[in-house]
């Protein structure tokens, strides 16, 4: 943390003190939280995301490259976001002299170039020395030669093949990467940074954060943008989109779009974020392509009409959590847990146990009635020792998403949630008129708070909550991602994680509010990280793959590593002969697997 925030937040709350006396409680609640939702809040030096403001809240599962280098100027780079790897890469693209690119701030030094020919390399060489095909694409058929599945297929990467006497002086347009593209088509998925691409017929937006609309602005002209109507209300409502280029699509209703070449797209619901949907294309050759965006697999997907035991000619695979590491539990079973953490601090079950350490609520929370200054004792005349001393929730969130595990906690307590203004604006385009009824203003009202997930931090709450009493006594905080979740390092464990048939008997990690344990933890604050994640875990994923009729897998993270992209075509092989001897086994069909609920497996 910088000194000049650090003097700036204490200036802030030494003017807040002095004016105590000649304000009311309610108008120095008011500005504390301005404070707190303002560009000055105060973040810890290794926080890498913005959280400045809860509209660009950006997500924070971003995964990393261990090692790579650009193809286009060398520079090495370590442990670098795949963001900010390919803006490094799309600048080099867009200009000659690469070396000025300052957008990577993980950079070492960079490798000398060895020639005028290392530094031309096109972006779609990067996967020609693949053994076959193009590597980290997986397909049962080594021969195949569907477009965009053949090396000299120029369409996948959007470009030629450059020859060797390309020389990096010559400017090019910035390359759509080829799991944005639909193989064959002229359709596009979440590119809307590339500007205005030659030939493209339409632009697919998945959902509504900030890592898939960036590049949509008012100025945006550049072609017809199809989403569902919760993202086209918030493409308009936030970016300033013109209307005339936003078609939302309804769900589950194949639409053929004009100027196409006879393509139809039906959305279905992604389980990512309200709005996030999964493309269904077919092309007029009825080839069938299914593009996930963000999800998280659930049985319902495969158990869909238009997905059940119906082939799909090329899935493009969200693989964020395509790890053996990243089988965590549930959404159900972290919204329960959740929901047994704020009952038990609570007060509403006072026997149970808050650890294994025989600790309870009354010893955890003992405090002495603190003294009111007689400047406030008839504002609070009116107020019960109940409504004064109660349990504060606070629940860290992107500008979208990790909605259910906030109303699930205002009905356990019986409470209204509080927002911003901004984060009213986005939840109130659901058109949700129970979640509306939830909503309020009155932040000492309700016992639910909803703050970005950035601001989750020890030294914000702490000032938070203490600008909160005597209205609250205690506080539990909530930081709600799939990254919390730590498996087992065992590689003997993870080895046979590997195997289809050992996934889908392994069931997915306990989660209880007896073993979950704190991050921070004092009297009074305690936050807590909760692996609630809405993308698919690795279990999920290999789950997902089982249950339907996939040709070809196209993974879409972790995929500018050559290590990554080998990794993962080793395990997508692996798993299509395991999935080989369940057909067997199930008589020659392929089946749903096994569920407990259609909601998860």
């Amino acid at each position: 943390m910088s000194s000049s925030v650090k003097e700036s937040k204490k200036r802030k709350l030494d003017d807040a003190d002095e004016q105590k006396q000649g304000r009311s409680k309610r108008q120095l609640i008011q500005n504390t939280l301005q404070y707190f939702f303002s560009k000055t809040a105060v973040k810890t030096t290794t926080q890498k995301d913005s959280c400045d403001d809860i509209v660009d809240s950006v997500p924070t599962e971003a995964e990393k490259i261990e090692s790579t280098t650009c193809p286009m100027c060398s520079t090495t780079f370590e442990n670098v976001i795949i963001a900010q790897y390919e803006s490094h890469v799309n600048s080099c693209l867009d200009t000659a002299d690469a070396s000025s690119s300052d957008t990577i701030k993980q950079q070492v030094d960079p490798i000398p170039k060895p020639n005028q020919e290392t530094a031309s390399i096109s972006w779609s060489k990067i996967f020609t020395a693949a053994t076959f095909k193009i590597r980290g694409i997986w397909s049962h058929h080594k021969n195949d030669t569907a477009p965009g599945l053949n090396e000299s297929e120029t369409s996948w990467f959007g470009e030629p093949k450059y020859s060797s006497t390309t020389t990096a002086t010559i400017p090019r347009r910035r390359l759509v990467p080829y799991y944005k593209r639909l193989a064959g088509t002229k359709m596009v998925v979440d590119a809307f940074t590339f500007g205005e691409i030659p030939d493209c017929e339409g632009y697919l937006l998945s959902h509504f954060h900030s890592d898939h609309y960036m590049g949509l602005s008012p100025n945006w002209i550049h072609g017809p943008i199809y989403c569902s109507e919760i993202t086209a209300r918030l493409v308009e409502q936030k970016l300033g989109v013109a209307s005339d280029f936003i078609f939302p699509l309804p769900m589950n209703t194949p639409c053929t779009l004009p100027g196409t070449d006879q393509l139809t797209v039906t959305l279905m619901d992604a389980n990512h974020c309200p709005g996030a949907v999964l493309f269904l294309v077919t092309t007029k050759d009825n080839l069938r392509y299914l593009h996930t965006g963000d999800f998280r697999a659930c049985p319902k997907m495969c158990l869909h009409p238009m997905l059940k035991e119906q082939p799909l000619d090329i899935v493009y695979l969200d693989t964020t959590y395509l790890d053996p590491k990243y089988s965590f539990p549930s959404q159900d079973s972290c919204i329960q847990t959740a929901c047994e953490l704020v009952r038990r601090h609570n007060g509403v079950i006072n026997n149970e146990d808050l650890s294994s350490n025989g600790k309870r609520i009354d010893h955890w929370f003992t405090q002495e009635k603190k003294q009111i200054s007689s400047d406030h004792s008839t504002q609070h005349t009116d107020d019960s020792s109940d409504k004064n001393h109660r349990l504060l929730v606070v629940v860290g969130t992107y500008s979208l998403g990790k909605e259910n595990i906030f109303i699930e906690i205002a009905k356990t307590l019986g409470s209204k949630i509080f927002v911003t203004d901004q984060k009213r604006a986005i939840l109130e385009t659901f058109h949700d008129q129970e979640l509306s009824a939830l909503l309020t203003d009155q932040c000492k009202e309700a016992q639910v708070h909803v703050i970005p997930l950035g601001h989750i931090q020890a030294e914000n709450l702490e000032a938070y909550f203490h600008s909160l009493q005597p209205y609250f006594t205690q506080m539990i905080a909530f930081r709600p991602t799939g990254w919390t979740f730590r498996a087992s390092s065992d590689p003997q464990m993870q080895q046979q994680q590997r195997s289809l048939e050992s996934i889908i008997r392994a069931r997915p990690p306990d989660l209880s509010a007896s073993t979950l344990k704190p991050i921070y933890d004092t009297p009074l604050v305690k936050i807590f990280g909760v692996p609630y994640s809405e993308h698919s875990s690795f279990r999920e994923l290999a789950l997902f793959i089982a249950s339907l009729d996939i040709r070809r897998i196209v993974p879409t993270v972790n995929v500018y590593s050559e290590k990554s992209r080998l990794k993962m075509s080793l395990l997508f092989e692996k798993w299509h002969r395991d999935k080989i001897k369940l057909i067997q086994d199930n008589g020659g069909e392929i089946k749903v697997v096994d569920y407990p609920s259609v909601d998860h497996w």
